[in-house]
């Protein structure tokens, strides 16, 4: 063992030199001195990667004229009837509007106070790192006793042994500085019993009035160090802020699906209702002309087709309340679990207008204001200033050790004040050291291994905000595509709705003049007359379903631009709260009116 420890100090001694070099090198030109330079290159390489993409027109073609009218000329009954209770209700139902369950959400929703607590987490950090620098005060002490065999009878007064017992105390305040270091102001006291002869008298108080500095020239030292503690802690608050945001307004996201599938479920159940009840009055009919002749093969048709009808309007009913359940969950409100709370009543209508956006305005918004690429650039500069902090943190430790003091003694033990006078009384003779101390790991240490790993962390960092503005730039064409694809949908099952309606109007007629026949002809009528109102229906209930889906298409091309928070008017806001302590909040600027219980005709209380 002696010779490995004898080959490693050879081997520095030898490389010193180099190894100086290399040490002052990572002390005034690391990362943290670059940063802004780094910085502006990746952004700059982010930028030209940009530039090179191929902003082509968006695949999918933009609304035709004929299908933009083709919107404005489809009866859409059943939007007014889906804002109205019907049938026997067990309470009052709520009306509600897309805001007031994005408002109710942001109080009320656990999730988004689950959000809404990693900001406030992480803004705790930079604290943590101030109160580094805070003031401390200390107190230390100590008893001592000593009972050795003298060296010599002659220095203890003829006794073979040394007695000698020791009492000390140390207070004061210590500080470290901005560049580092460490500031202590403090105040020693001894007292002193001793059998020795080089006390005299053997029984003394001793006072020390000192201030020390201790100042690193390598390992954890600088300003440029200290300051990039405090940054790097405000950058992870204002990550955690961004990340807050887009959390939020994917949960806001999900409400409005659920919204709108409440919408759709009563809009399907409404238009099923209505076939129930057309089959219902063509059994009626059927079973009214018995008497007259009529094939009772007419009355088994119509009616096995009733019965699958009432079957599909149970499956609505239960989407309704799953719909409501789902709604509940995301919310959180307290007032929909009241017993006096009925069924919920959406009465926003879904979007039908059409504005084109061109796709390199959607990238152009998407790359300025999404929250993750916010996040990608704040990451970024932060694992710039740990890479250059793990740097500086891997260095020798080079400490330069300063005290200036001066002391004063008291000639009994407890005296402590005499002492503390006599301190006083020497001011004009001070004394002091000066020290330096160094320490070499003689391999690669933990430290080292910590700067590597940051180093590779940055270059994560890089290439996944790369990844992150590559996924951002696709996702912002598929939802464009979608947007456009979804209203071009909307206005063609428009169009099947209108064509369906003429087909049942064309086969009612001509059921109604052969309704008294029997025989095949009469079954193919009502066969033809079945068929063209469950085409109908059906043709209903898609086109209401492609209404739906271009409203939440243009509230997910919002999120995807950016600008969904802004469109909603929501702000964050940082609150506080005296007993659980700060939290971050969405609040929108105007308040909106509470949901009002209403009677089952819809008349407001």
């Amino acid at each position: 063992m002696p010779h490995h420890i004898a080959g490693a100090a050879l081997l520095l001694a030898t490389t010193a030199p180099a190894f100086a070099q290399g040490w002052i090198n990572d002390r005034t030109n690391n990362a943290i001195m670059n940063v802004d330079q780094i910085t502006a290159r990746y952004r700059d390489q982010i930028s030209a990667e940009m530039a090179r993409i191929n902003r082509r027109p968006a695949p999918m073609a933009t609304p035709t004229r004929a299908e933009l009218q083709a919107m404005r000329t489809t009866d859409r009954w059943w939007v007014q009837r889906v804002a109205t209770a019907d049938g026997p209700q067990s309470g009052r139902p709520l009306r509600l509007s897309l805001a007031y369950l994005y408002d109710s959400a942001i109080i009320n929703s656990a999730q988004i106070r689950v959000f809404g607590d990693l900001p406030a987490i992480r803004e705790t950090l930079e604290a943590e790192v101030a109160g580094r620098y805070v003031p401390r005060a200390y107190g230390e002490g100590r008893a001592e006793t000593i009972n050795d065999p003298t060296r010599n009878p002659a220095n203890t007064n003829g006794s073979q042994r040394l007695i000698q017992r020791e009492q000390a105390a140390e207070l004061g305040i210590r500080q470290r500085t901005i560049t580092g270091g460490e500031i202590t102001i403090g105040q020693r006291f001894w007292n002193v019993s001793s059998n020795s002869t080089d006390y005299a008298p053997n029984n003394q108080s001793r006072g020390r009035t000192f201030i020390s500095v201790v100042q690193p020239l390598l390992r954890d030292s600088g300003v440029a160090y200290t300051r990039s503690l405090h940054e790097v802690a405000r950058l992870d608050a204002r990550v955690a802020e961004a990340e807050f945001r887009r959390q939020t307004e994917s949960h806001l996201l999900d409400i409005s699906r659920a919204y709108w599938g409440l919408y759709l479920a009563r809009a399907v159940h409404l238009q099923r209702q209505r076939a129930v009840g057309t089959i219902r009055g063509l059994v009626g009919q059927i079973e009214g002309r018995a008497e007259l002749g009529a094939d009772p093969l007419l009355a088994s048709r119509s009616r096995s087709a009733l019965a699958l009808r009432e079957a599909d309007l149970l499956r609505s009913e239960a989407a309704i309340r799953n719909a409501e359940a789902r709604i509940r969950g995301l919310v959180n409100d307290p007032r929909f679990e009241g017993a006096d709370a009925g069924t919920m009543l959406p009465i926003d209508a879904t979007l039908v207008a059409y504005e084109p956006i061109p796709l390199q305005t959607v990238l152009e918004r998407a790359v300025a204001l999404r929250p993750e690429v916010q996040q990608v650039f704040l990451q970024h500069r932060a694992a710039v200033l740990r890479e250059g902090q793990g740097q500086i943190e891997a260095l020798p430790r080079f400490d330069v050790i300063l005290e200036g003091n001066y002391g004063g003694r008291a000639a009994d033990t407890w005296q402590w004040g005499q002492a503390w006078q006599d301190t006083r009384r020497n001011t004009d003779q001070p004394g002091g050291f000066f020290g330096l101390r160094i320490e070499i790991p003689l391999g690669t240490d933990d430290l080292r291994a910590r700067a590597d790993r940051r180093r590779l962390e940055t270059r994560q960092i890089e290439n996944q905000g790369r990844a992150t503005l590559a996924t951002i730039i696709a996702e912002a064409e598929v939802t464009l595509n979608e947007y456009n694809v979804a209203y071009r949908e909307m206005a063609a099952r428009a169009g099947a709705v209108r064509a369906a309606g003429r087909d049942l109007s064309v086969e009612t007629d001509r059921w109604q003049q052969g309704v008294a026949g029997t025989g095949e002809g009469a079954a193919n009528a009502l066969e033809r007359l079945l068929s063209a109102q469950e085409r109908l229906t059906d043709a209903e209930e898609r086109f209401a379903a492609a209404e739906v889906t271009f409203t939440i298409a243009f509230l997910a091309l919002q999120r995807v631009q950016g600008t969904f928070t802004q469109v909603q008017n929501l702000e964050m806001r940082r609150i506080e709260d005296a007993a659980r302590g700060p939290a971050f909040v969405f609040r929108r600027d105007t308040n909106p009116a509470p949901p009002r219980p209403t009677s089952s005709t819809g008349a407001v209380r």
